[in-house]
């Protein structure tokens, strides 16, 4: 390794203690609530952020409560292991509950995406659960189901446009949280500086931005250097092309770490910094977020610095947010669900997905 590494492990595990919006400088009243808030329970309890296990007694504890109803879901794709354990979390929970679960994916396609939340609404789905592929261009379609009383719940990801308008409630990570818990890793591991490369998914997602946002606006400038910055299109097969071209534009020498904004990017250019006969972990840090099993492997191994969780468990707290709608509760207009970082002081490989 070029620099010396030397991580403050009593430090990350600090960091892997705190929620997704637990941010000292912000007032209580002014957070939105977190999952653990809004479910009743710790987000710590299990993967679904409930108090009961995934699939188990948390769907039953509503009993039928969705018996006769319809709960539609709008996927953006299912290209990733997070995209699937998402969508099969929220469907256990649905069905578990008595309701009928009608999903349609988008296959990475906003126009199609808007069209499959039209294809609902005339479905007669009575709640409609979306994770939006970008932030334009679905709001039409959810106005539209907002102005027929169908409740919209949107999940792991925000649009642009107002709560009460476009959507009933928004339930997501703190974007940027996350990536502030990745720099901050890197500033432990890397004390002296270094060079650092970037891999987002594009610049029409808030997932992606916000990560990015949190992870530079952390970093010492005066210290870390963004010498390389690509879109890997959320896909470990581009992120490894977009990597290839980045260590022969700058050498392998030449780079000190890579963030990427999601775990299976970083799997990607890990692949490349292989390939380039360099070790990752050694000769180039590597960084990611999602919590995957195969970014908490690597992160046990060494070769995989750290990743910060983004849960794709959500079955519990949409089954918990549509129960108190059809009980007339109010719900907040944001919920955000709490995530950990994880080191290889304290990760635990069985709980990725």
């Amino acid at each position: 390794m070029k620099r010396l590494i030397t991580v403050a492990m009593s430090g990350l595990m600090a960091l892997s203690l705190t929620a997704c919006g637990g941010s000292a400088q912000e007032p209580a009243a002014a957070k939105p609530e977190t999952q653990a808030e809004q479910a009743g329970g710790s987000a710590g309890d299990d993967k679904s952020g409930g108090s009961t296990a995934e699939g188990g007694d948390a769907a039953g504890a509503s009993g039928n409560i969705l018996e006769g109803k319809k709960v539609g879901f709008s996927q953006t794709d299912s290209m990733s292991s997070w995209r699937t354990t998402e969508t099969d979390s929220i469907k256990e929970y649905i069905e578990g509950a008595g309701g009928e679960f009608i999903v349609k994916d988008a296959g990475g396609d906003i126009a199609t995406q808007e069209s499959d939340i039209r294809d609902l609404v005339a479905a007669g789905v009575d709640f409609l659960v979306v994770a939006p592929l970008e932030d334009n261009g679905l709001q039409g379609a959810l106005q539209e189901a907002m102005d027929s009383e169908i409740p919209v719940i949107l999940v792991d990801r925000a649009i642009a446009g107002e709560a009460g308008t476009y959507y009933t409630t928004a339930i997501m990570s703190d974007f940027v949280w996350e990536g502030e818990q990745c720099a901050k890793a890197l500033m432990e591991a890397l004390p002296d500086g270094g060079n650092v490369v970037i891999i987002n998914g594009g610049y029409d997602s808030s997932t992606s931005t916000d990560r990015q946002k949190g992870f530079v606006d952390a970093l010492d400038t005066s210290k870390y250097a963004i010498v390389g910055e690509q879109d890997g299109e959320w896909l470990m097969d581009k992120a490894q092309s977009v990597m290839e071209n980045i260590l022969q534009a700058q050498g392998g020498e030449n780079i000190d770490a890579v963030f990427a904004v999601t775990d299976d990017m970083v799997q990607g250019a890990m692949n490349a910094i292989t390939a380039a006969g360099l070790t990752p972990g050694q000769d180039i840090l590597t960084l990611g977020i999602d919590g995957t099993r195969a970014a908490l492997e690597a992160v046990e191994d060494g070769t995989q610095l750290a990743s910060c969780t983004c849960t794709p468990y959500f079955g519990g707290i949409v089954l918990d947010t549509i129960t108190k709608l059809i009980n007339g509760e109010e719900v907040p207009e944001h919920i955000v669900n709490e995530d950990t970082l994880y080191t290889k002081d304290n990760v635990n490989v069985d709980l990725g997905f």
